[in-house]
């Protein structure tokens, strides 16, 4: 059986389908960027500039999926036509360098505050820290705040189809999507990795509630849940943590993404435009447990052109932080030195 491919372009009011040569999609979590490159046949009119409004729609032969909605970041014109580099959100917030302090916002409030410094549309917003005090030092972009407060909270940010800004938990192994080793993968890899160093979040000392008046208060005491630093854990002060909660809330992120990068998948299948950078997968008709995950895309790669019309898929193992850690442990001590 032969899949039809096709890809669907729109810049502007204009669209583009059998004119478009190829598409490279690269799509990460954030802080990093969405970005797409399309290229154009010779003697096309492509009146678009920067700014552009612009969407890329993908279809691997079993139904379309938009890659990307944003706007072309450039456009370069050639004797072999034009090439059309189109960025979403992602690329927006990565460009503003905030100098702002919020104070008794949430989590969520700050996300959104951020957001309306690059422009950029939200959805879902699930960042449940508070914080006493923000600041949004030009230090960091936009991009990177956004994943610090995610990353604080437990979650994972990233852009969607849409082009709008999402932060969501993160996962506890339930899949969002499932796919077929045998079907749907040319290749499929996964490794196991020793744990990295234990960076325990530890509070700036405040008391009470993040958003009553004694947060401000200082104190001399810790604010953390951690064991006393050895050599495999530090402590890491954060100022912006300043109850016991949010504390416990950002050392369970950490711990989510220490014991998740222990697992990793790399697979290469046909086009599969739907999947994207935050999907939680789940592998069947495998040969191995130990490949079915569930696992969290932390990248994805759409590749369509005469002769090639593929996806690779990078991602972690999604779960709770204590049943990673104990598997790997139970891995090691069953003598198994890695994963097929």
């Amino acid at each position: 059986m032969t899949l039809t491919t096709s890809a669907t372009v729109t810049l502007d009011d204009l669209r583009y389908t059998v004119q478009v040569r190829s598409v490279a999609a690269e799509l990460t979590l954030l802080p990093g960027v969405n970005r797409v490159e399309v290229a154009i046949a010779a003697g096309v009119d492509v009146p678009a500039a920067a700014g552009s409004r612009a969407s890329v729609e993908l279809d691997g032969g079993d139904g379309g999926a938009v890659v990307v909605t944003g706007v072309v970041d450039h456009l370069e014109r050639a004797t072999t036509g034009a090439v059309v580099v189109i960025t979403d959100a992602g690329a927006a917030l990565a460009a503003a360098r905030p100098a702002e302090t919020y104070n008794g916002l949430t989590g969520v409030q700050v996300v959104g505050r951020l957001a309306d410094l690059a422009s950029a549309d939200t959805g879902l917003i699930a960042a449940l820290t508070q914080t006493a005090a923000y600041v949004a030092d030009p230090r960091r972009t936009a991009a990177e705040h956004v994943a610090a407060i995610a990353r604080r909270s437990d979650a994972v940010a990233a852009v969607d189809a849409d082009g709008r800004l999402t932060v969501v938990a993160w996962p506890v192994g339930l899949p969002t999507a499932a796919m077929r080793l045998d079907r749907e993968f040319t290749s499929f890899t996964t490794s196991a990795h020793q744990p990295g160093h234990d960076f325990a979040p530890v509070g700036a000392g405040g008391s009470g509630a993040a958003l009553a008046p004694d947060a401000w208060v200082p104190s001399t005491d810790a604010v953390t849940g951690a064991d006393d630093p050895d050599a495999s854990r530090s402590w890491s002060p954060d100022a912006v943590l300043r109850t016991r909660t949010d504390v416990d809330l950002a050392a369970r992120g950490a711990a989510s993404r220490r014991a998740a990068a222990t697992i990793r998948m790399r697979g290469t299948c046909w086009l599969q435009p739907a999947r994207r950078p935050g999907d939680v997968v789940r592998i069947d008709e495998t040969t191995s447990a130990d490949q079915a995950g569930p696992w969290l895309l932390v990248s994805v790669r759409h590749e369509l052109a005469p002769g090639v019309a593929t996806t690779v898929l990078e991602g972690v193992a999604a779960g709770a932080a204590d049943d990673l850690l104990g598997g790997l442990l139970g891995a090691a001590l069953g003598g198994v030195g890695g994963l097929l």
